[in-house]
């Protein structure tokens, strides 16, 4: 009984890193940060014929179960880094009525964000104002407490992979 529960808790933890592993290069390769990849498959490989060799000798549901708790977890846990770590830029457009939208482009101007603001167009040809901020993922939630601040908050965020030029960041302002 003490080695089905050993097996079943190294193929639990296989499954669980290999899963975490494998997650984690696809956010990787999606924000196009590829070096880490390389040796994320490596380890994952390994990993993940263990794990494989492990269930193939063995026999039971109970190892079945212990492997597809192991993927679950490992999804789980993956989430949980990638939302950590926050790789990637954002393309955020923010729409406000001019007026409203002039001073909250100044709000965050002051507080260092570059906000490029361009006249659009809404429903019934009412004139919009749109705030468009790139900046890295880490800094979305402070840049989302000043929306919410503002009231009523209509916006859209876009992942992108790449900039050309000085866009992206928060520039600190002296006082």
């Amino acid at each position: 009984m003490s080695i089905f529960i050993l097996d079943s808790l190294i193929i639990f933890g296989l499954n669980l890193f290999s899963t975490c592993m494998g997650n984690l290069k696809t956010s990787f390769l999606a924000q196009k940060t590829i070096k880490p990849v390389y040796v994320i498959t490596f380890i994952d490989a390994l990993v993940f014929v263990y794990a494989f060799k492990l269930i193939a000798t063995s026999s039971g549901y109970g190892y079945i179960l212990a492997f597809a708790l192991g993927r679950l977890s490992g999804v789980f846990l993956a989430n949980k880094i990638e939302k950590k770590l926050a790789f990637g830029l954002l393309e955020i457009d923010v729409y406000k009525h001019p007026e409203e939208g002039k001073i909250l482009a100044d709000n965050l101007r002051e507080q260092g964000y570059s906000i490029t603001t361009t006249l659009g167009y809404g429903v019934g040809g009412k004139e919009r104002l749109v705030l468009t901020a790139i900046l890295p993922r880490k800094q979305f939630p402070d840049f989302y407490a000043i929306m919410e601040q503002d009231g009523k908050v209509n916006m859209s965020v876009k992942s992108i992979t790449k900039t050309y030029g000085k866009v992206g960041g928060i520039n600190v302002l002296a006082e």
